[in-house]
């Protein structure tokens, strides 16, 4: 099995077809041709690639779906690295709707190690659930962020020896954050915390933060897991 170091041409660059090839390859998919968004195929289920350098987007996959439909196919897998913001509950349902059962799965940072990846020794996992709260304080135009619940899933596919050490939810999360005014561009980390070697306790609940006037904003959380998957979500906040 090749692996992205192996694929690179003379020039440092790999082709869009070498690259959707061998994340297919990873994924157990066989390449599927003569369809716009469908790359390959993996049993009875189609299969899209997200792309390397920019997440994959609702209309990304309102597209795929729609190639679904078309086809009377009833199953999709998307593959991605980053995804738009809160588009997994609302995707999901839309595709449902449709007769389409929609898979989101990450693609895991394993396929850029060459070792894994020649083993094939790398898991996609779907997208994780994230249950975040946002509320008021006594204090004006103050609020905190809490961790409710996150939810892996798989649970069957994580090894039997980290399993082992689960035991609650919030085990899985090894670094969580918030942007408290997300200006759907980039992430801006208001507030942290995270394990670390020494100390491995978690908050569950953010610091106090204060906004400069009244308004609605747009609170982002991202959650980085045991495994190194991203998992975020807006919530839209009144501030009175």
């Amino acid at each position: 099995m090749s692996t992205f170091g192996e694929d690179l041409d003379h020039d440092g660059v790999i082709s869009l077809y070498e690259y959707v090839a061998f994340v297919l390859k990873l994924y157990g998919a066989t390449p599927a041709a003569g369809m716009q968004h469908l790359h390959g195929k993996v049993a009875s289920a189609f299969v899209h690639v997200g792309a390397v350098d920019s997440p994959v987007t609702i209309d990304e996959i309102v597209a795929c779906v729609d190639e679904a439909v078309a086809l009377k196919a009833k199953e999709v897998h998307v593959l991605g690295w980053e995804w738009e913001m809160g588009l997994h509950d609302p995707i999901t349902d839309v595709a449902k709707h449709r007769g389409v059962n929609l898979v989101l799965r990450q693609i895991p940072r394993e396929v850029m190690e060459q070792q894994a990846a020649a083993k094939g020794d790398v898991e996609f996992f779907e997208l994780a659930y994230l249950d975040v709260e946002i509320k008021a304080t006594r204090k004006r135009h103050e609020v905190v962020a809490k961790l409710k619940n996150f939810v892996i899933p798989n649970p069957e596919l994580v090894p039997d020896d980290v399993r082992s050490k689960i035991k609650k939810w919030s085990d899985y999360v090894d670094y969580w954050a918030v942007d408290w005014n997300f200006a759907d561009d980039t992430f801006m980390q208001g507030w942290v915390t995270y394990r670390t070697r020494k100390n491995r306790t978690l908050d569950l609940d953010s610091d106090p933060h204060t906004y400069d006037a009244p308004g609605t904003y747009a609170v982002m959380v991202k959650v980085i897991d045991i495994f190194g998957n991203d998992t975020s979500k807006i919530i839209q906040v009144k501030v009175d």
